[in-house]
């Protein structure tokens, strides 16, 4: 779990407010990057993983609850089902950590719009701590003050839940009600939802189809929203 630390205070009309995000999918794109690694794994045996089998087997954040199933479903013998998460996690890690690894421009956008306003910011992430902060020292993000938080352990379960989003604000020392978070997934969205707060679906290719019903806005890509408008008219 991130540790609070003493933060100066800034002036500006976000000052009680923060900006939360999901900083494995939002942030870095970790499912697109999962598929990849696990669609490579099944192909070493001739098994074609597509993108809409991945969105109907794989999007639980722990790759265990679902791999019994699909490799079954898939007819893949190479390896038992916990070798493969193992591997999956593994080479999934792996590439998050590399050097050139990037923060999605969308979001770049968007922390600097809500620091500028006096905004707090955070994430949450299943990476472990360790990992996901020196992820988050290769890619920056003390230049916006973010907080990184793990939900592990216990994330195997579902993630982030209502306790996750509900933990990081306390944290930041926000309440619920003043944060806005940024979320990829349905699942996400209404944990986000039951701890009171606004949220901003930014769906990618595995999960556009679901429905966000209940969020304040939903766009493809961040870039394409003018931050400082909406921050207005959610009273951000």
């Amino acid at each position: 779990m991130a540790k609070k630390k003493d933060v100066q205070p800034v002036e500006g009309v976000s000052a009680k407010s923060a900006l939360l995000f999901e900083m494995d999918n939002v942030a870095l794109g970790a499912r697109r990057i999962r598929y990849e690694v696990l669609a490579g794994i099944l192909k070493e045996q001739n098994i074609e993983l597509t993108p809409i089998l991945f969105s109907r087997y794989c999007l639980h954040p722990s790759p265990a609850a679902y791999m019994t199933e699909l490799l079954a479903r898939m007819k893949y013998t190479a390896a038992k089902p916990e070798q493969v998460v193992e591997r999956l996690i593994n080479e999934t890690t792996s590439r998050l950590m590399q050097k050139n690894m990037t923060i999605s421009d969308g979001l770049v956008k968007w922390m600097e719009a809500a620091r500028a306003r006096g905004a707090a910011v955070g994430c949450v992430t299943m990476l472990p701590q360790e990992s996901a902060d020196s992820i988050a020292e290769h890619l920056g993000f003390e230049r916006w003050d973010v907080q990184v938080y793990s939900g592990l352990p216990g994330a195997d379960k579902a993630f982030p839940r209502a306790e996750h989003w509900l933990r990081m604000a306390k944290v930041i020392g926000r309440a619920p009600k003043r944060c806005l978070t940024l979320v990829s997934s349905m699942a996400a969205a209404k944990t986000a939802l039951a701890a009171m707060m606004n949220v901003v679906a930014v769906p990618d290719e595995f999960t556009d189809y679901q429905d966000f019903c209940g969020c304040n806005l939903i766009c493809a890509d961040l870039k394409e929203v003018n931050p400082n408008e909406f921050f207005e008219e959610i009273s951000f």
